[in-house]
């Protein structure tokens, strides 16, 4: 695997860039003055955040830089009442600089800066959220937790976390994003946006590569630089460039031997010159191991106290020349650029009142929409309020409380919580009913199990709860649901066939059980609504509608982590730095049970509803381009059931063979709901240039993004493994086919065939081309091939086998090679039947030479049979559109259809929305 951690050409940049930003600063209003405005001039808000910034670094003595670089542990002057704390950088009165309040996240205000911990809405957890693919719903999330944090006086909240999960087991997936990083990415970012739409400062965690709990404080990540890119950063170059992430928090573990608040690589050359981030980079806590070092390397700030970045230490790499103040201003005016562009320092720490029923509300629409139903065998689910008797079994975690969220940092003090009997009790209420309800809390060991059996076959139906609730500082022990479920959950189905198994986790789960079960609904750790927001979800009063962020293996061995060096890493002891090798290198999530053939047990993107639909009528834009422009994929979404509900079309990527990828990556999603019967068209954009980068790869020699030449399919779902329709972009050079093919029997008519991006790009004089015609020999017969060209000669054409024709050009002389794009050749056709529905005409195999003789391959082209050229000018123009327009609103009951029925491309029986779409797409 190449590596990036010892590049030559890296280490000079660095040198030249250290000594670019050594004379600016010096030269800057950093310089260490004595301030002469008693009126504080940093404080006038008319100046930017930038000139404030400097005016008060130029204003600090050094011992007062150094007290800012780091948190201040004990109490908050401004706030006694929060007791001893760990999550504040004290203020300087005399400079106006404020405390600094931190807060954890990222599912609610975790661990925060009072003692004890203040209460707030715990939120169903961040795989959750992920599970709705909804943008929408995330920025709700974030301006949720960003509001409480600014009613509470915080400053910064310590999310969204975006590491991958690479690791089933991994014991902080609950508070991240799932496998994919586009949509870690874009999830992430709107949730930024929602939480700084409150001034209050987002921080990206844990970077990078933080994936695991094991050995988190010492195991070293080996990975491949175009893995690095592709898929572990690129959620956090998404945060920094669409969600304009003000921090970011770098993490505990190496890696290339590193650790990761000390790695120029990650700190500097990505994050600052590739990414162009402006905020500060905050240590994890505790994960600070160096004082120059880590300085130089990029990190501005040491949390949770000043254990390296202390007094005499700063002096000390100050006294032996290993770091300079110009690091050291630096490193502050990161942060309180930022703090004055979020008005921290403009307004007073105050602490007011949280709404907790109208948050509350909110939390449990969040977890309605999060919930995944897996399984769903003859509709049991929603069940009928008409039910006699329910039986409520689980362990106590599950079934007889609110499972509010994991454990560690992150976890939230909920301001109340429903337990499941409550949120039963509450929903079958409004439904009228009368249904009674049996609770068995089942022992871990399953010592009572015969009595959830004994209540399992009274019960008219069961509703089984059971999950796992993990934490941060260690994995789980294996993908298994622990404590005996699988038992229990085995012997409850078997004693009642209408049992309704509720999952409560943060981590795809083994299910050994899965034949016995005919309703799973997966609803996550639904946070502090948790019993309402289920049996809501239960009786139909909300309908499913997420999708798995994460792949479900049948068994560990499936897994792209199932050996040892992958996962947990090799090395142990005294001394031993373990390592890991993500080996399985970009077929991680998805990508891997793709590349292996391997089945899941259910696939990422995966999730049913209890109504269904129908994705149809695909249409791609930009089919033949250069790699730069947007691509717009159209499909229309019907909701064939009876009830409203919600659909995720998926768009995937499948790229050029030379490009040795899995077979598709996630590039586009969009959550719709409909009413029964209703139909909408969904248009999902694939932009090149869009900062997950939709068409290009990582090159590692090049230290860029690069878009590589052919042909790109586009795969439209609703999983993963659900790829219902299909089409084909062509990136790059490439050949162009042009003209309108002839509907009516005898009708002769021309294509053009053409180039486009190849004397700009490949070579810039043509002499020589080979290519071959294909078309239906039942539907037309080639008549001719004519130069368009001057000095351009057909040298052969010859019929290879019906329907297939090879052609020969020459550019004859200097001054007649082709030095331009454009039309080259005419080709002749007649039709030989009346043609409704047409098989394309295609070019491929198509080769160009220059003077030298050497050759390159164009991507291929085809033209079809287009209905929708109305006026019959062999091009989509905006004659067409004005044609179909008038005709708008006609359907087959009018008297005169026979004059429009041509203009219904979808054969609706209607000209409506859809055609005139597909004819705006078309132009």
């Amino acid at each position: 695997m190449a590596s990036f951690f010892h590049s030559k050409k890296r280490k000079l940049a660095s040198l030249i860039l250290s000594l670019t930003l050594t004379f600016t600063f010096a030269s800057s209003a950093f310089a260490d003055t004595t301030p002469s405005n008693p009126a504080l001039p940093w404080m006038n808000t008319s100046l930017t955040p930038e000139v404030r910034s400097g005016l008060l670094i130029g204003a600090m003595t050094l011992d007062q830089k150094i007290q800012q670089l780091a948190g201040s542990p004990g109490t908050n002057p401004e706030l006694p009442q929060c007791g001893s704390t760990f999550r504040h950088v004290n203020g300087i009165p005399e400079l106006g600089i404020p405390n600094f309040r931190i807060t954890n996240g990222p599912v609610g205000l975790g661990g925060g800066d009072c003692n004890p911990q203040d209460k707030a809405t715990a939120l169903p957890v961040a795989l959750g959220l992920a599970a709705s693919f909804d943008t929408d719903l995330a920025y709700s999330f974030g301006n949720l937790m960003g509001g409480e944090a600014r009613t509470l006086g915080l400053h910064e909240l310590e999310g969204p976390g975006m590491n991958l999960a690479r690791v089933g087991e991994g014991g902080r997936n609950f508070e991240y994003m799932g496998e994919d990083p586009y949509l870690a990415g874009i999830l992430s970012s709107s949730e930024i946006h929602g939480i700084q739409d409150n001034n209050v400062i987002a921080m990206a965690k844990h970077y990078a590569l933080n994936d695991q709990e094991k050995n988190r404080n010492s195991v070293s990540v080996n990975i491949a630089e175009n893995v690095l890119h592709e898929l572990y950063l690129l959620p956090y170059e998404m945060s920094v460039k669409a969600g304009n992430v003000a921090s970011i928090m770098c993490s505990y573990n190496r890696v290339g031997g590193t650790y990761a608040c000390e790695n120029e690589y990650l700190l500097k050359t990505v994050l600052r010159d590739m990414w162009g981030f402006k905020g500060y980079v905050q240590s994890d806590f505790g994960a600070t191991h160096s004082t120059a070092m880590a300085l130089n390397a990029g990190l501005d700030f040491e949390m949770q106290s000043g254990t390296w970045f202390s007094n005499a230490r700063i002096k000390a790499a100050l006294a032996d020349g290993s770091l300079n103040i110009n690091t050291i201003n630096k490193a502050l005016d990161h942060r309180y650029v930022q703090m004055f562009k979020f008005g921290v320092f403009d307004r007073p720490t105050v602490q007011g009142t949280i709404d907790a029923q109208a948050n509350g509300a909110k939390s449990r629409e969040i977890a309605e929409q999060t919930a995944v139903l897996l399984k769903n065998s003859n509709d049991l689910l929603p069940l009928k309020s008409s039910v006699k008797s329910i039986a409520l079994i689980g362990q106590a975690t599950f079934a007889d409380a609110a499972v509010a969220g994991g454990g560690g940092s992150s976890r939230v003090l909920p301001l109340y919580t429903v337990t499941p009997l409550q949120g039963l009790q509450n929903t079958l209420a409004k439904l009228g009913s009368k249904a009674t309800i049996t609770k068995v809390i089942v022992d871990n060991n399953n010592s009572n199990l015969s009595a959830a059996v004994a209540a399992a076959k009274n019960a008219d139906v069961v509703i089984l709860m059971a999950g796992v609730v993990t934490s941060e500082g260690s994995d789980r022990p294996s993908l298994s649901l622990p404590n005996n479920q699988d038992e229990m959950i085995s012997a409850v189905a078997a004693a009642n066939k209408n049992t309704a198994l509720v999952l409560k986790d943060g981590d795809p789960v083994l299910m050994p059980w899965i034949n016995q079960v005919p309703a799973v609904l997966e609803a996550w750790n639904p946070g502090e609504e948790d019993g309402n927001a289920v049996a809501n979800l239960l009786f139909g009063l909300a309908n499913p509608s997420g999708k798995l962020p994460v792949t479900y293996p049948v068994s560990k061995a499936d897994t792209p982590t199932s050996t040892e060096d992958r996962y947990p890493g090799i090395g142990s002891g005294a001394g031993v730095v373990p390592q890991v090798y993500y080996s399985e290198d970009l077929k991680m999530g998805y990508r891997w049970y793709d590349a292996q053939g391997i089945a899941p047990q259910f696939a990422f993107g995966y999730g049913l509803s209890y109504t269904n639909f129908k994705i149809s009528k695909l249409s791609v834009t930009q089919k033949s381009n250069d790699g730069t422009k947007p691509i717009q994929v159209s499909v229309s979404v019907k909701n064939t059931g009876t009830v409203a509900g919600a659909e995720v079309p998926q768009v995937y990527l499948g790229l050029p063979e030379s490009a040795n990828q899995p077979p598709k990556r996630l590039v586009g999603f969009k959550k719709i709901w409909l009413a029964p019967g209703e139909e909408k068209q969904v248009t999902i954009t694939i932009d090149p240039a869009a900062s997950n980068h939709p068409l290009s790869i990582w090159d590692a020699d090049a230290d860029a993004w690069k878009t590589l030449d052919g042909n790109y399919k586009v795969y439209v779902g609703n999983s993963s493994n659900n790829i219902t329709l299909t089409d084909t972009i062509t990136v790059g050079k490439t050949a162009t086919l042009t003209g309108k093919i002839s509907a009516t029997a005898g009708e002769t008519f021309s294509l053009k065939y053409g180039m486009k991006n190849v004397t700009s790009s490949v070579y810039q004089a043509v002499y020589a081309q080979d290519l071959t015609l294909n078309f239906d020999p039942t539907q037309y017969e080639f008549v001719n091939a004519q130069s368009l060209k001057t000095g351009l000669s057909v040298v052969k054409q010859e019929q290879i086998e019906p329907g297939k024709v090879r052609i020969l050009l020459a550019s004859l002389g200097a001054g007649n090679a082709v030095k331009m794009d454009g039309d080259l050749l005419s080709l002749q056709f007649k039709a030989k039947t009346n043609i409704q529905f047409a098989n394309p005409i295609s070019i491929n195999s198509i080769v160009i030479s220059n003077a030298n003789g050497d050759t390159t391959q164009l991507a291929d082209v085809s033209q079809i049979f287009n209905l929708a050229d109305f006026n019959s000018n062999g091009v989509m123009d905006i004659g067409d559109l004005g044609i179909i327009a008038a005709a708008y609103g006609k359907k087959s009951s009018d008297a005169d259809w026979a004059m429009y029925q041509s203009k219904d491309l979808n054969n609706d029986g209607k000209i409506d929305i859809f055609d005139l779409a597909r004819v705006a797409q078309l132009i």
